[in-house]
Formats: C-alpha cells, structure tokens, sequence
C-alpha cells in the first residue's frame, strides 16, 4: 500500500458494544439467571452503568471523531415476560438512538446479542419451531418505534459463534453441549429468524439496510502439504464461515456486518467425530513470529484482508462490525488497529466495498465467561468510580477517524 489511503466520504467509523456487556442489571435474560446459579465465577453485576451513562459515553466517542457506533436492544427488557411488551424500555432504546443522532453518530443496531430473555429460554430458546415466529414478533415491535431512526440493522450476532459455544462446547447458556443435530437445529432456526427479521425491518420502512454480523475466522491448515490438515481445515472452514450463508442465502442480505479476531491455523488429529475440524494449532510458526491476544487468538491482519476479499464475492456490501483485541501490552494494541485499518484500506484499494470499521469495543466490559478479565476496549473502566480512561489506541484510531484516511505517520510506528 501507498504512503496514503483515502477512505471515501461517509466512511463510518466508530465502535462496538452490546447491551448485557455494558448495560448492567439486565435481570431477565438468560445470561442474569446462569450467573446468578453460581456456575461462572464472575457476574455482569452493574457492569458499565452504560444504561445511565449513555450520553457521556458517546460525547467520549464523538471526541474521538467517532461517526458510528455499534449498538444491541435488550430483548429481555423490550419483552420481560412473555407477550408483554414494556414501553419504558422502548422509550429508552428511543432517546439512546436519539442521543447518537444528536452527536452526528450513526446507529447501527444489533437485534440479539446472544441474550436471550429467560422465559424464551425455558421454552426451548432457539430449539422451539416457534422461536422464530416470537422473535419476529419483538423485532416487529422494536422496529415499528425505531425504524424511522435506524438505517442499518444486524439481526442476530455471530450465529455460528452462539452455537457452538451454547450447544456444542456448552459452556453457555442454554449448557446443553454435545449434541450436533440440536446444534444444527439451532443454527438453522437462527437463519430463519433472520430471514423474518429480515422481511420485517423491511415492511417498516424501505430504505433500510439489514444484514447480520458474522464472526469470520480465517482458517489454514497448518501444513498446506497434509492432506489431512488441508481436510480438516476446510471443513471447520465450511462449517465456520459456509454453512451460515447457504442457510442465509443472498437476496436478504442488504449488507454483512463481519467480525474479524482470529488466525485458525488447523491440524487434524484422530480424536472421533470431532477429528472432521481438526484442532487448532498454537505452537511457535518457523514461517512467522506469531503474536497471540490474552485470549489466546492469533494476531494476523493479513487473514482480514482475504476475509474481506472472499464474503465480498457474495455480492453485498461489507461492514466491519467488530475488529478488536483483549490485552494489556499497549503497544500491541496500538500497532493491531493500524494493521486492520491497513488490511482493509488494501481490500478497498483491490475493490472491495466496505462501508465502515467498528473496533470491539468502546471501552472495557463483561466479556461472557471471561467476567472483567478481558480487556478490549478503546477506554479502561475504574471499577470502583466507572471513569472512562482513554488507552493511546483511542487517540492513534481517532487520527485515523478524523482524518478519514490512514496514513505513512499513523502506519510507521506499528506497520
């Protein structure tokens, strides 16, 4: 890439957040109650106060030159009890949009965030045949008030992602894991409810542009040479970033929102049914200084451009709806954002249509089974007082926003 990449006018820049991560005190949801039971050491508690402290919250985004920002409706507050819809909630989802309006900030709005209202749950969540029809009916209702206001909306986040985590490794609620053909079923009522959503955000108004954010791993074997590696990793391939899309189909889809982390380097292994994945491999690479998340997710910005290069093929434009990384080495932060922003400069410059970038996330929060440990944000959270206090991420991603172009100054340091 040249010195110079200039990003076209309306790029949207900004970050992600989702309601039960940042919110706090979401008591009637799915996610409340398995913390609640003692399972995981951490609970989400009041967890940001973002609820109340919205409005500052986006002033600290719109003094970063932010112009989007990500954002999740609650279901579980919309709809606490089954059939009952609570128009304070509503009211509260209504001002949050209008306060993002009012700062220049445009909304883009996820629908289900992997939370799920606790008497859905105890229904059968997403295995109960009616769970599409009932989630049509809370987005019929968010939509009616919202609509009017939102542009962009993502429907359901990282179906493959809520999957395997909640019916194949089980480790979230529902914890029912094991079973492929109650994860197939999932997955496939997933989709479905997309395409619901889907047709009804759109009787709300035209406009629109409706998609859903797709967790997107970039998947390698981890000996190009192993035939078994090569299988293996085309199959986690497949099952990762193909199955959703065959499901999905393209005519509903105005754009996709993806979400790019991770590096998969695959090597098969006979270990059963599971061998059909491989596993990931996470010694030290001869070919490359791999750099690893304190999560353990490979760095490699390289597999976003691909990424970007391969969904761009199903004909609809792109967002980056989550691009981010969980560590305290600031350095390493800093020098992630502006190789993403890199990679994607150079998959624009090659003709990929991308709409905007939204790094995950705007400041520290609950990050599921991980509680507080995970430290992703552009802000640190003061556990104690909830001061936002900016990382030098912020203030090299807010150049790049301001400037809406991505420069030899702001790559030199880190690229």
């Amino acid at each position: 890439m040249s010195a110079t990449y200039r990003f076209p006018s309306g790029f949207l820049w900004g970050a992600a957040t989702s309601s039960h991560q940042v919110e706090g005190n979401n008591r009637w949801n799915d996610w409340w109650e398995f913390e609640q039971s003692g399972t995981l050491p951490y609970a989400s508690r009041n967890a940001c106060e973002h609820f109340e402290r919205y409005e500052s919250d986006f002033d600290l985004a719109r003094s970063w030159g932010h112009n989007a920002h990500r954002l999740s409706i609650e279901w579980s507050r919309i709809e606490p009890t089954e059939g009952e819809f609570d128009a304070t909630a509503l009211d509260h989802y209504v001002k949050v949009i209008a306060a993002l309006r009012k700062r220049g900030i445009e909304p883009v709005v996820t629908l289900h965030h992997f939370t799920n209202p606790a008497w859905f749950t105890r229904r059968g969540g997403w295995t109960n045949p009616q769970s599409i029809e009932l989630f049509a009916r809370y987005v019929s209702t968010v939509a009616s008030r919202l609509a009017e206001h939102v542009r962009f909306w993502l429907t359901i986040n990282e179906p493959t992602v809520y999957v395997m985590r909640s019916y194949v490794k089980g480790d979230w609620p529902p914890c029912q894991p094991g079973s492929w053909l109650r994860a197939w079923r999932v997955l496939r009522n997933l989709c479905r409810a997309h395409l619901s959503a889907y047709a009804v955000i759109h009787e709300c108004r035209a406009d629109v542009m409706v998609g859903l954010a797709h967790s997107a791993p970039y998947v390698v074997p981890h000996d190009p040479q192993r035939l078994a590696d090569r299988f293996a990793a085309r199959m986690r391939d497949f099952a990762l970033n193909d199955l959703c899309f065959h499901l999905v189909g393209r005519r509903a889809l105005d754009f996709i929102g993806i979400n790019y982390y991770v590096r998969q380097v695959v090597q098969w292994r006979p270990r059963g049914a599971k061998a059909l994945f491989g596993v990931e491999h996470k010694a030290d690479d001869p070919l490359a200084l791999r750099q690893f998340s304190s999560l353990g997710w490979e760095v490699y910005p390289q597999g976003l451009h691909s990424i970007l290069a391969r969904f761009s093929s199903l004909g609809v434009p792109l967002m980056i709806t989550e691009n981010g990384i969980a560590t305290l080495d600031e350095e390493l932060r800093e020098s992630f954002v502006a190789a993403h922003v890199r990679e994607m400069a150079r998959a624009m410059r090659d003709g990929v249509e991308v709409l905007g970038y939204l790094y995950w996330t705007l400041f520290d929060n609950f990050e599921w089974t991980e509680g507080y440990a995970a430290h992703f944000g552009l802000a640190a959270v003061d556990a104690t007082s909830q001061a936002r206090l900016a990382r030098p991420a912020a203030a090299l991603f807010a150049s790049i926003c301001c400037s809406n172009e991505m420069n030899q100054t702001q790559l030199g340091r880190y690229c």
